[in-house]
């Protein structure tokens, strides 16, 4: 038994040993030695805002990756620009009235550099139009102190977009020409407050612009109108009730959804959210909350939302009136 525990333990030391060989074997080594430098450096497209270069890959096995240094218009000031693993870069957001010019080097794992390649250029001419704009969503807004309408889309996939056009009209499938442009935004998001009108039926398209002017196709039509507020009647504001199994409005003038939220306050605490829909327009309506539980003596806040074009932004409201449930 002895001889044989000697044994294995030979044989770990052994296994041991000969491990830490193959490691000092395989790790690379960190010299002071550059890289060499990268060959066949050379631009293999240009155009639409972007420049494409590509090399031959370095065979160091300490490589890093490369920098690329960009100049433009011969100005010979040379300036670290990216860096990348790859053998390859793809330069955007130029601009097309430029030329431009590279070159790379290597670079090891200690940070020392190749010397630099000779210089390629190229112009990224705008050929081709970009892409329209994605998910073009609206919101009609009859809000304190913000009326209007909102419009909020994705960018177009384009990295070469100066901005958006805006077309509107009030009649629908209309033609986003000259005739319909309201306006340029270089955001994804814009407010319309130009001569909105309450209960008008508007109608929207908007064109992604590119650098050179290009403009995408129009994206699909969105529309919405602005309501006037719904109007609260019961519970009277400020008032005391002894039982409460129904609430009472004044519907818009426009067939609506609706949500009545009642809260324990302005801000948060909410005691209960109902949905509905009514076609009625400029009446009294009854909203029935039997069952509904209340604490007694307290002070609540009620108020009435309408919507439209979606279930998350409203589009007008009612101002809050307060009710103090006393049985």
């Amino acid at each position: 038994m002895r001889l044989q525990f000697k044994n294995i333990v030979i044989f770990f030391a052994l296994l041991l040993i000969w491990g830490c060989g193959r490691e000092k074997i395989t790790d690379p080594v960190d010299d002071s030695i550059p890289p060499l430098t990268p060959s066949n450096l050379n631009v293999y497209a240009a155009f639409d805002g972007q420049i494409g270069l590509e090399w031959k890959s370095n065979n160091e096995p300490n490589l890093k990756g490369y920098f690329i240094y960009r100049s433009m218009n011969l100005s010979g000031q040379f300036k670290q620009h990216a860096f990348t693993i790859n053998n390859y870069f793809i330069d955007d957001s130029l601009f097309y009235d430029s030329t431009y010019y590279y070159k790379i080097s290597a670079v090891n794992n200690i940070g020392i550099e190749s010397p630099l390649t000779s210089s390629v250029s190229g112009k990224p001419k705008n050929f081709y139009a970009p892409l329209a704009p994605l998910n073009l969503n609206i919101n009609a807004r009859n809000w304190t102190n913000s009326v209007g309408i909102n419009l909020f889309w994705n960018p177009s996939p384009d990295n070469d977009i100066k901005g958006y056009e805006i077309y509107r009209s009030e009649t629908p499938a209309f033609t986003a020409d000259s005739n319909h442009y309201l306006d340029f935004t270089p955001n994804i998001f814009y407010f319309d407050t130009k001569q909105a009108k309450l209960l008008t039926d508007y109608y929207y398209k908007i064109k992604a612009v590119d650098k050179g002017d290009l403009k995408s196709p129009a994206t699909a039509e969105v529309s919405d109108i602005i309501l006037d507020s719904p109007r609260l009647v019961y519970p009277t504001d400020n008032s005391t009730v002894n039982s409460l199994t129904e609430f009472r409005i004044k519907t818009i003038s426009r067939a609506a959804r609706y949500k009545l939220i009642i809260q324990a306050n302005e801000i948060y605490g909410t005691v209960r959210e109902i949905d509905f829909s009514s076609d009625k327009i400029n009446e009294e309506i009854k909203i029935d909350v039997t069952g509904l539980q209340l604490d007694q003596h307290r002070t609540y806040k009620w108020r009435i939302y309408t919507y439209t074009a979606n279930d998350l932004d409203p589009n007008s409201y009612s101002p809050f009136f307060t009710f103090t449930y006393n049985p």
